[in-house]
């Protein structure tokens, strides 16, 4: 669990006393276990008596029931180079919302871990509620770990975007109409009306068409692009995608509404959000002019919708079993969520046709387009 605040230290050092503040230079991480929390400082400050500056990393640590009283391990005293780690940019609001996000993740779990035993405690046959209680624990741990999981990834995409918060300004006047759209689409993603395309996976069908319809989002004019995912003839996922793209060419993802189905019926609307809405906030899909090396936010809110996009090139080569085909004009991207840290996908984009292919890296897995119309 990372601390995004100022420390206060007073201890005994040896015979002296030491008594400091860590700077913002970087965050202290505290580490709970079984009671007992254990504050690791990667960089702290000292002023010695001839008033000259030493950096240390240091280990602190309080045993359960010391009332957050922490103890010095002079073994754990490493000195470190001055003004190293570098000051971190912005004001810690990134680190901060993944602390944040941390403590409800945990919070969740524990949530889940108490309901769970308040039913096995109703068990009368001992046998079964000792393996209900054991399964409990086991499903604590293991939601703990995902816990972390989750926030090494938000870790390091703060130190990919920085400290600053996440807070696009949306500008109506900057973004051109639906019509002025199909005038001048984005090459990767043409948000003509009537554009289809039709994907295959394994058993599973993917049809994506721009449609004639348009919705209001933070004053801008959004198109709304249908997603319908069918696996054996039934309907799994009908999910309406909003879009826009800017005077610039950059096109941006607003939001989307996504229905789930099981066994031809509305299950729920998980991964649904709209920008402007309970905190969610638009994300750039597509810049006009892509930047190799660029990592973007395709979209954003916490907990729900947090993709991002990685450009690896824009010269790379892939083709479809169905013909579609670039030879080192691809647009290749990797994305991701931090909500899901081991999941990442490699997605081709071709020029003037858009999504071509995407490759699940960990299962091996692709999606591959059969068929595109163009619009009208």
């Amino acid at each position: 669990m990372r601390i995004p605040m100022l420390v206060s230290i007073m201890t005994f050092w040896g015979c002296g006393i030491l008594s400091t503040t860590t700077t913002a230079q970087d965050y202290p991480e505290a580490i709970q276990e079984d009671g007992d929390i254990t504050l690791n400082i990667p960089y702290l400050e000292v002023e010695d008596e001839e008033g000259e500056t030493l950096a240390y990393a240091i280990e602190l640590f309080s045993p359960a029931g010391s009332g957050l009283t922490f103890q010095l391990d002079e073994q754990s005293i490493l000195e470190v180079a001055e003004n190293q780690p570098e000051a971190i940019e912005g004001d810690g609001a990134c680190s901060m919302t993944a602390d944040a996000q941390s403590n409800a993740c945990e919070a969740g779990v524990k949530d889940d871990f108490f309901i769970t035993m308040a039913n096995c405690f109703n068990y009368s046959n001992p046998e079964v509620r000792e393996e209900c209680l054991e399964d409990a624990h086991a499903e604590r741990e293991e939601g703990f770990a995902e816990c972390d999981d989750i926030e090494e990834a938000h870790e390091q995409l703060c130190e990919i975007f920085g400290e600053d918060p996440y807070d696009p300004q949306i500008d109506p006047a900057t973004f051109i109409s639906v019509a002025d759209i199909a005038n001048n689409p984005n090459p990767f993603f043409p948000l003509i009306p009537g554009n289809e395309w039709v994907y295959e996976a394994e058993d599973e069908i993917i049809t994506v068409t721009v449609l004639k319809e348009t919705r209001e989002i933070m004053g801008v004019e959004a198109i709304v692009v249908r997603d319908v995912a069918e696996e054996d003839e039934e309907l799994v996922e009908d999910t309406f995608d909003w879009y826009a793209q800017d005077i610039a060419g950059n096109v941006w993802y607003m939001g989307e509404l996504s229905r789930n189905y099981e066994d031809g019926e509305l299950a729920d609307i998980e991964g649904s959000w709209e920008a402007g809405v309970d905190g969610a906030k638009p994300g750039i899909l597509f810049r006009a002019m892509p930047i190799v090396g660029e990592t973007l936010r395709q979209e954003y809110r916490i907990g729900e919708a947090e993709d991002i996009g990685f450009t690896e090139t824009l010269t790379a080569n892939e083709s479809t079993e169905s013909g579609f085909a670039c030879e080192n004009t691809c647009l290749q991207t990797l994305e991701a969520t931090p909500l899901e840290p081991d999941v990442s996908e490699a997605k081709y984009y071709l020029p003037g046709t858009g999504h071509i292919l995407t490759i699940d890296l960990e299962e091996d897995s692709r999606e591959e387009l059969v068929s595109f119309t163009p619009g009208n």
